[in-house]
């Protein structure tokens, strides 16, 4: 007997990700990244990306409270009605709201915003047109 047919053999399913999931996965990666932003920020410690310049997703008003916004791409995410930011009020309770919007953002709780903005992107319509017309050549 082979050590194969000793074994329990399976078929491991495919896993296809919808349109929602990979928009989710996306927002999460960059939220990730903001909460380590944000770490670094509140220990006085700067934080770099290897590709790009990692701007904050937060600010801070008049008063000096400050303010998260959450950013899909080159917008900002409308996260209620009329309402695009969430109010954090002192820093070193940023990584925590962070956390929150990841386990919403897991939740799908942002999905439908996302899809809004998904549909508005000039980026993924030109890639979209793009590979129609080689399909068409070929």
């Amino acid at each position: 007997m082979s050590v194969l047919q000793t074994l329990k053999l399976a078929v491991k399913p495919v896993f296809q990700p919808t349109a929602e999931y990979t928009r989710r996965q996306k927002l999460i990666v960059r939220l990730q990244e903001q909460q380590r932003l944000a770490e670094a920020t509140i220990a006085g410690k700067t934080y770099h990306r290897m590709r790009w310049v990692l701007g904050p997703w937060w600010s801070k008003d008049a008063a000096g409270t400050v303010l998260m916004t959450v950013r899909y791409g080159r917008k900002m995410v409308e996260l209620n009605k009329g309402l695009n930011a969430i109010h954090v009020g002192d820093i070193s309770a940023l990584p925590a709201v962070i956390n929150q919007l990841i386990k919403a953002t897991e939740a799908g709780e942002l999905d439908s915003q996302l899809a809004i903005i998904a549909v508005d992107n000039p980026f993924q319509k030109s890639i979209k047109t793009a590979s129609k017309s080689n399909l068409k050549r070929n």
